[in-house]
């Protein structure tokens, strides 16, 4: 990589911080940690890695033992982002406590969506200046950051560098050399650590490029060729997912007592056919991404997992592009013909696994009968995230039409305008989410009614002297989440979490020692007791019981005989 390339690819990348700064400016500070209690699923990850920081290394390294001590799970099913969480454990005893990175992260990964986009704009023969250009529309698309927090508040899946630097290889990497094998097991190991689905995408590019090069040395060499160089190739083909499937272990993919959630949401949690033309936002906050475009409500609510709106820049982008097409088709060269069509043969077949077993185009539904495998239905059942490699790849397309079709300096003078398009018409949603972390950065706990009660110095004096909380009933599991917080707060235990896969009766068999301990008046003096259904509350009445009655939940513990005295 020359120079330029270099110098080009970190101006996109620091430009593409300056904008997640300002868009996440009231959540980067690591010690602020309060502002998550609003979140739902944002307060799952942090809690996930606030316990885990705590814990002693143990087998698999990513399990969890004191989040849920009657649930079986690991860092990966509390999303709390093991690319970050197990290499910030080593140094858990230097770092502040409590401390998150959950707003850290969504930068992060705007930087490096930044730097993927920009290594294939470049490889393109774009000019530093439209590479840049584009590149930053491609960091900040709105699939990207709605994902995040003000958002859905999954900030995982707003690592779209991770399949983009697999598209990356698959273009670029066409000799299938250690160097490229190296570079894909890095790719794989690093997906495995932040997102399934991620590297669900990077699996499937991983085996495209596998494919392509298999084909390209039978066809150059044949079977005859070196068999020593085929045995080795075997090996790698043999070797490789093995690998994987020891870092998913080793990371916790396996360590979980949840229930495979089936098919049910297959078909709900989908993409809409025209998703990249609805500037819907799916947020409560703001009605549309777009300033101008007209927007409609999809006729299913699961719909914002296939939230892929792509902004009035990028159409038109796509627009000038396909006039430049058809007044004169562009030349892919031979060495990335098999490549292109590929990725394009995957991109469209990921397309319609998106749109699951129906076509839906606002209030509109037509079935669409295709027999997705009732497993591959249970196991991606929010295909609706499958749209963002056809919306990638045909935004690098629309990008090599320009470099071949228009001079350098007009190539660079449209990119600069698909990038001020672009802002000028998400820049309604890019204020909502800045106004929404400067709101974060405001909130404090003790100015919310549902805390009422949490700061008596009776519940804090039992908080730090005991070693569980028990919750009784959690209906509403992630309505549960703060007091997970306030135990964790403490060094205590919680013997009930919110992770993936967790179904009512895991529920209910992890909350049911704790309430019938209470219920046949034999409580544990070294649990707090937090009470949640009105049943339960006439343990209050027992000998030495202490009571404190707050909004969330009525705290219950035995006093112990130093207490009492």
């Amino acid at each position: 990589m020359d120079m330029q390339r270099r110098v080009t690819i970190v101006i996109a990348a620091c430009l593409a911080g300056l904008l997640g700064s300002y868009l996440y400016a009231g959540i980067l500070n690591p010690l602020k940690v309060e502002w998550l209690l609003q979140e739902g699923d944002l307060l799952q990850h942090f809690l996930g890695w606030h316990y885990y920081r705590h814990e002693p290394w143990d087998w698999p390294i990513g399990a969890l033992h004191t989040y849920g001590t009657e649930v079986r799970s690991s860092i990966v099913f509390t999303d709390s982002l093991p690319l970050l969480a197990i290499p910030l454990k080593l140094i858990q005893a230097w770092l502040p406590d409590p401390f998150q990175y959950q707003g850290l992260a969504s930068v992060a990964h705007l930087m490096l969506n930044a730097i993927a986009a920009c290594l294939i704009f470049t490889r393109l023969k774009m000019s530093p200046i439209a590479a840049i250009a584009l590149s930053l529309v491609v960091a900040i698309m709105p699939a990207v950051l709605f994902r995040g927090p003000g958002g859905a508040g999954h900030e995982s899946l707003m690592a779209h560098w991770t399949f983009l630097f697999a598209i990356y290889l698959v273009l670029f990497r066409t000799d299938p050399g250690w160097k490229a094998r190296c570079q894909w097991s890095l790719m794989l190991t690093l997906a495995v650590l932040v997102h399934f689905y991620l590297f669900l995408l990077v699996g499937l590019l991983w085996s495209l490029w596998w494919l392509l090069r298999t084909s390209q040395q039978y066809r150059l060499k044949g079977l005859a060729y070196h068999r020593q160089w085929w045995l080795l190739w075997g090996a790698y083909s043999l070797l490789q997912p093995l690998i994987i499937l020891f870092v998913m272990w080793g990371v916790g993919y396996l360590h979980s007592g949840g229930e495979s959630p089936g098919a049910d949401g297959f078909g709900f949690y989908s993409a809409e056919l025209v998703a990249y033309f609805n500037a819907y936002s799916f947020l409560a906050g703001i009605i549309s991404a777009s300033v101008a475009l007209p927007v409609w409500v999809p006729g299913i609510g699961g719909q914002y997992e296939g939230m892929s709106y792509v902004g009035a820049g990028i159409m038109a982008l796509w627009l000038m592009a396909l006039l430049l097409f058809i007044r004169r088709p562009i030349h892919i060269p031979t060495t990335y013909r098999w490549p292109v069509k590929g990725l394009g043969a995957l991109a469209i077949g990921l397309f319609i696994f998106a749109l699951s077993d129906k076509v839906v185009i606002g209030p509109y539904t037509v079935n669409l009968p295709l027999p997705w495998p009732e497993s591959l239905k249970a196991i991606l059942r929010a295909s609706g995230r499958m749209v963002w490699v056809l919306m990638y790849l045909s935004i690098f397309l629309a990008g090599a039409i320009l470099v071949q079709r228009l001079t350098p300096r007009n190539a660079t003078l449209a990119a600069l305008c698909v990038l001020v398009i672009q802002l000028f018409d998400l820049q309604h949603w890019h204020h909502y989410f800045h106004t929404r972390s400067q709101q974060a950065a405001t909130y404090h706990m003790a100015e919310d009614p549902r805390f009422t009660g949490w700061d008596s110095s009776g519940l804090q004096a039992a908080l730090s002297q005991r070693q569980s909380l028990h919750i009784t009933q959690a209906d509403d599991i992630v309505g549960m989440l703060p007091l997970a917080w306030l135990a964790g707060q403490h060094g205590m235990a919680v013997n009930v979490a919110y992770v993936a896969r967790i179904t009512p009766t895991i529920i209910h068999q992890a909350v049911a020692p704790a309430q019938q301990a209470l219920m046949a008046g034999q409580p544990d003096p070294s649990v707090v007791y937090a009470i949640t259904n009105p049943e339960t509350v006439q343990a209050c009445n027992l000998v030495n019981m202490q009571c404190i009655v707050t909004p969330m939940a009525t705290f219950a513990w035995q006093l112990t005989s130093e207490e009492t005295q």
